[in-house]
């Protein structure tokens, strides 16, 4: 029997697997959208208004998990709170049991994950547009103390009516990690920062990095740290410095490289501070790349015709301190030889 096919973050999308008569809390399931390691998607219907909603299912052995349960709910109320054109409304977090589940909006279209293919480059300024409101939406986040921690392609979708949105805020702080270079489990190591790989505390400049990870792969057609073993991609991000596009991407600005490299920092200091600022500093070098090397401050008076007079001033006043040493009138001499070559009266 042939396995069935899994997309790029390693979920099973089920293209028409009617659940007849199944119901999550009080929402009736209408079909499942995919499985992955935390539990279902569902399209379901509200019983008495009959609006169609996403019903997302944890399963309970995540949900038991006891290191990860109180910082969930936590991340979560943070989403209930959350207001912004470009995340998903998050109806209700409730119980089903002993499985907990989120009902958000339902918002058809696909994700990014599914658009991009491998070694298909995409226009760099296209992609910066397209993502503009996914960065405002991670800096409206991070201004209310919200970390996404999970931005991927995968997670940001491209909906029918034009609109992109972020979608899985507080999923990743209970999503695992996959068990292998392109699929498994919810969080991707292609796409998370260093500070997380090793359980460190993130902020906003976690979501930079990974947004940035995600503007590398649609720019280049390549992940940044792909490797043939997720073992092999987390040492990758932990020891080797972040790549740089112009290693794939030769014809892109050098000021582009240096920025996106810049925002995969290892070190979070060293990145954008927002995701607003590192689309603004991508598009600056899209639009004015640097043709030359930077100014001195000095370099605008030494034009070619100075330079002869130039050499000629450093020669005068080397004259004027040896008739200087000599004696007076010298120097007397010396001063009228220059107003006669600079007309001087």
């Amino acid at each position: 029997m042939a396995s069935e096919p899994q997309s790029r973050n390693g979920s099973h999308p089920k293209t028409d697997p009617r659940k007849n008569g199944l119901q999550v809390g009080g929402y009736r399931v209408l079909r499942e959208i995919e499985t992955d390691s935390l539990g279902v998607i569902y399209e379901a219907e509200h019983p008495r208004i009959h609006q169609k909603v996403a019903v997302r299912t944890i399963e309970p052995t995540v949900a038991r998990d006891v290191s990860f349960s109180r910082r969930f709910l936590l991340e979560l109320r943070s989403y209930v709170a959350l207001e912004h054109p470009a995340i998903p409304r998050l109806y209700e977090l409730a119980y089903d049991g002993d499985s907990p589940y989120l009902v958000t909006e339902m918002i058809p279209g696909k994700t990014l994950d599914e658009v991009l293919g491998s070694g298909v480059r995409y226009d760099a300024l296209g992609i910066i547009g397209l993502l503009r409101p996914i960065a405002d939406a991670l800096d409206y986040a991070h201004s209310r103390a919200t970390v996404h921690r999970d931005v991927k392609p995968a997670s940001i979708l491209l909906a029918d009516d034009g609109r992109t949105m972020l979608t899985g805020f507080g999923l990743g702080t209970v999503a695992s990690f996959n068990t292998g270079p392109a699929a498994g489990g919810q969080v991707a190591p292609d796409y998370v920062a260093p500070e997380r790989l090793v359980g460190r505390e993130v902020d906003g400049r976690a979501d930079v990095y990974s947004l940035a990870a995600v503007i590398f792969e649609a720019v280049t057609g390549r992940r940044p740290f792909s490797s043939k073993s997720w073992i092999e991609t987390l040492s990758r991000r932990l020891y080797e410095p972040p790549p740089t596009v112009h290693d794939v991407a030769p014809d892109l600005p050098a000021q582009f490289a240096a920025v996106l490299q810049a925002a995969m920092d290892r070190d979070p200091e060293r990145r954008p501070a927002t995701a607003g600022e590192l689309l603004d500093r991508l598009e600056d070098a899209l639009v004015h790349p640097e043709t030359a090397e930077p100014v001195h401050w000095l370099q605008p008076a030494m034009h070619r015709g100075s330079l002869g007079l130039s050499a000629l001033l450093v020669l005068l006043v080397g004259a004027a301190e040896t008739a200087w040493l000599l004696d007076g009138a010298g120097l007397t001499l010396l001063v009228k030889l220059t107003h006669r070559l600079f007309g001087a009266h």
